[in-house]
């Protein structure tokens, strides 16, 4: 297939690998998408373990932007104009809130696993509920299924979509959540002739 292809940005959580986050959803997007996966900043508290966390939501959006221009350069007429799909797991998650939250229509299909921050607030949730978004949540812990649950309603008596799937006894990592990130990854792209196989 020469045509170009859809763009998914995966964010990973503190103290996390970017080869986690891409490992676990390259395995869903099967060759559908491009996938940038942002290393952001080292742990200087873990020497020796590689780890990394996130950079604030202004500087992470510039190494996306490099990262997609670097993308486009390497693949010209391969990557598609957009917009972008955005997961994010855990500060992931919590990243993407912040910049969805700021501006819905640049960020119309986003999943978020185990945080959201941002959109949990009113404000948030009921700017983003004004576009015709949508909105895939992915909750493991009490915490974030309760604020979930009110996102999800707020986006719904809006013009959002938003599905959420609950992971009773699971754990906050990405393994035991795996089977429900695919499920509404699936309905995430949903209607969207980009995901062709």
């Amino acid at each position: 297939e020469s045509g170009p292809r859809p763009v998914v940005v995966g964010l990973h959580g503190n103290f996390d690998r970017p080869e986690w986050m891409c490992a676990a959803w390259a395995s869903i997007i099967r060759g559908r998408a491009f996938l940038l996966c942002p290393r952001g900043l080292p742990r200087t508290d873990a020497p020796g373990l590689d780890r990394w966390s996130l950079p604030l939501a202004g500087p992470l959006a510039r190494e996306i932007a490099a990262a997609r221009r670097a993308l486009a350069e390497r693949y010209p007429g391969r990557v598609d104009d957009g917009p972008d799909l955005y997961v994010g797991f855990s500060q992931g998650a919590h990243r993407i809130s912040r910049m969805a939250a700021a501006n819905p229509e640049q960020f119309p299909r986003i999943q978020l696993v185990e945080g959201g921050n941002a959109l949990w607030r009113d404000d948030g949730a009921r700017r983003y509920a004004r576009h015709a978004g949508r909105a895939a949540l992915v909750c493991a812990m009490r915490w974030c299924e309760q604020r979930g649950t009110q996102l999800q309603r707020t986006l719904r008596a809006g013009r959002a979509e938003a599905e959420l799937e609950r992971r009773p006894a699971a754990h906050h990592d990405l393994q035991t959540m795996f089977p429900a990130i695919e499920r509404t990854f699936a309905w995430l792209i949903e209607g969207d002739p980009r995901f062709r196989p």
